[in-house]
């Protein structure tokens, strides 16, 4: 009795082990968990498209494209952009619950938290720095 109820728990292991998976990441956990290991160039005041314009709620993101201004190293206006290409014709209007200026560090923007609860980061992947030089392998010894 003990070896089958052993047999049956050695095969039940593998079957609880892969449901309790990590969860995938969103689009914004993804994009800061890559700029956090390379790193970002500063980010120059103008204006910059091809910017990532994440707008969380709970455990979910979305990330739109988009264009953003930049002066003294604060976002000022952000515009998102449509699937044709195009951009909003008025810049993106949500109401803060907390009037601060957006500052920008290692290519993301400090969260803006809404009246809605959502949290919104501008992120810069083209300000990403490109991954660090790994050494080349040596010939293996056997195939000499």
């Amino acid at each position: 009795m003990k070896k089958i109820l052993l047999s049956l728990l050695v095969l039940a292991l593998p079957i609880i082990a892969s449901a309790q998976t990590a969860p995938a990441m969103n689009c914004y956990e993804k994009y800061a968990k890559k700029f956090e290991e390379r790193g970002a160039n500063p980010v120059l005041d103008g204006w910059h498209e091809g910017v990532v314009i994440t707008i969380r709620k709970g455990s979910t993101a979305e990330c739109v494209p988009g264009k953003v201004k930049v002066e003294n190293g604060k976002i000022i206006t952000i515009y998102r952009q449509f699937s044709d290409g195009t951009y909003e014709e008025a810049p993106m209007q949500k109401t803060y619950k907390y009037n601060n200026e957006i500052t920008i560090n290692n290519g993301i923007s400090k969260a803006m938290l809404t009246v809605e609860d959502e949290i919104i980061n501008v992120i810069f992947p083209k300000h990403i720095k490109p991954p660090k030089k790994q050494f080349s392998t040596a010939v293996d010894a056997d195939n000499l």
